[in-house]
């Protein structure tokens, strides 16, 4: 479910820069505008559309958070009277978890669990594209009692797309064919696909701010401090390499591209 360190730089990028404690994309309506308040009111959005999956709460539910990122939902999940635990492989969400939760925590990659106990719900917040399909269906079966619920939001890849844009996410039909052939029966399935593009738009926004504001840095500095300026150039020159990667990778935040090539779910499946 990602590197540790990856995990850390966005959440601190999201916790300490925007203020976000959500790393998911959110589900937004049609007339918002690009601001970071929308941006959290559609993480909250999309936090209760999960919550809305969920049997009646009650304090004999027990819930695995798979991927639980900082402890948000599992934190209203507890509120709410559940039962609740959280796994992630990052030890700086174990912190996050211990804080605001306070219930138990698997520092370990899904595939690694070696569960004690089995949950009625597990839930898969944008964690179920970073396990391979047969070793997922493999632990959901050790996971889950008896008529349990596994609920998954997370995008996938649709058919006949290669590159980039293939190497993040499983191909939606490939993973239908999966489930179709265990004990889990989908019960539900909604396409947010459209209501999560305005987050690839506000980080696109953010990306061109803040390119505009080096580039406006930059030209201050050739204009007043010549000394100055070389060693900019010089920064710039050795950095060229990781400047041409995040040129190639810019067509990730492309919401056009994204709605063409993936397509996001929010589903609910039963265990037989």
């Amino acid at each position: 479910m990602g590197k540790s360190k990856q995990n850390s730089r966005a959440l601190s990028f999201y916790s300490n820069v925007l203020g976000l404690e959500h790393l998911h994309y959110g589900i937004w309506e049609q007339q918002d505008e690009l601001t970071l308040a929308n941006l959290k009111d559609a993480q909250e959005r999309y936090q209760q559309a999960i919550i809305d999956l969920m049997p009646p709460a009650d304090d004999t539910v027990l819930v695995l958070d798979v991927g639980c990122g900082t402890g948000e939902l599992s934190k209203t999940l507890k509120a709410k009277g559940y039962q609740v635990e959280g796994l992630s492989p990052d030890i700086n969400h174990a912190d996050s978890y211990a804080e605001k939760v306070g219930q138990p925590f698997h520092q370990c990659v899904f595939e690694d669990f070696a569960p004690e106990k089995t949950y009625d719900v597990v839930i898969m917040s944008e964690s179920c594209q970073y396990v391979a399909l047969d070793k997922l269906l493999q632990k959901l079966e050790q996971c889950m009692s008896k008529g349990g619920i596994w609920i998954v939001a997370d995008y996938f890849v649709r058919d006949g797309v290669s590159g980039i844009m293939a190497k993040s996410g499983h191909t939606y039909t490939e993973y239908l064919k999966a489930v179709a052939d265990s004990n889990m029966k989908l019960d539900f399935d909604r396409d947010i696909t459209e209501s999560t593009l305005k987050t690839l738009d506000f980080a696109r926004l953010l990306v061109e701010r803040g390119e505009l504001a080096l580039s406006m840095l930059k030209q201050r500095i050739d204009q007043r401090n010549w000394a100055l300026s070389k060693v900019v150039k010089f920064i710039l020159f050795l950095a060229r390499k990781e400047i041409r990667k995040l040129d190639e990778n810019r067509i990730l935040i492309d919401s056009d591209e994204f709605l063409r090539t993936k397509t996001y779910r929010l589903m609910r499946f039963k265990r037989d």
